[in-house]
């Protein structure tokens, strides 16, 4: 595309880092394009051709608010949600003063040895379609949390995978 005189490139359809650009916004004083972009969080945001194109900006914000939590000590995982559903996990099959531990440990329900781990834990579930709006969710209800008894669903879907006392 040629606009007066000088060549711009078109970045619609590219995807740089997080970003995907989905249309070109507008042009600023200093001659430098706008693009709307989708982020893979799923916020769209307008970003200057240049950063997109140096490799400045790679996302909406949100992976400057990641690396910026991992510094500031949460360090393998605390306080995220994906920590807090793998503590529960646990706590609900190991912990005899859960108040959960009756339909899950006090039923003979484990976690497998491999997820004591929290990281491997972590790993799984980014590589299984773990999303902040899902929840994890045992396929049969009488089996152990492990990975091929366990998938990422929605509320709706979790309420009504449960047995029938």
């Amino acid at each position: 595309m040629i606009f007066w005189g000088i060549r711009m490139i078109d970045l619609i359809g590219k995807r740089f880092g997080r970003l995907l650009v989905l249309s070109r916004v507008d042009k600023t004083n200093n001659g430098n394009y706008k693009w709307l972009c989708k982020c893979d969080c799923g916020n769209e945001k307008e970003i200057l051709g240049d950063s997109l194109n140096s490799g400045r900006t790679q996302s909406c914000g949100c992976l400057h608010k990641e690396k910026v939590k991992e510094a500031n000590g949460r360090h393998w995982g605390r306080g995220t949600r994906l920590y807090n559903i793998w503590s529960g996990m646990r706590s609900r099959c190991h912990s005899k003063g859960h108040t959960g531990f009756k339909n899950y440990g006090g039923r003979g329900i484990t976690v497998c040895k491999e997820w004591s781990n929290y990281c491997v834990f972590r790993d799984w579930a980014l590589s299984n379609g773990y999303k902040d709006n899902l929840t994890i969710d045992r396929i049969d209800v009488n089996g152990n949390y492990e990975p091929s008894n366990c998938r990422w669903v929605d509320w709706t879907t979790q309420a009504r995978n449960k047995r029938i006392f």
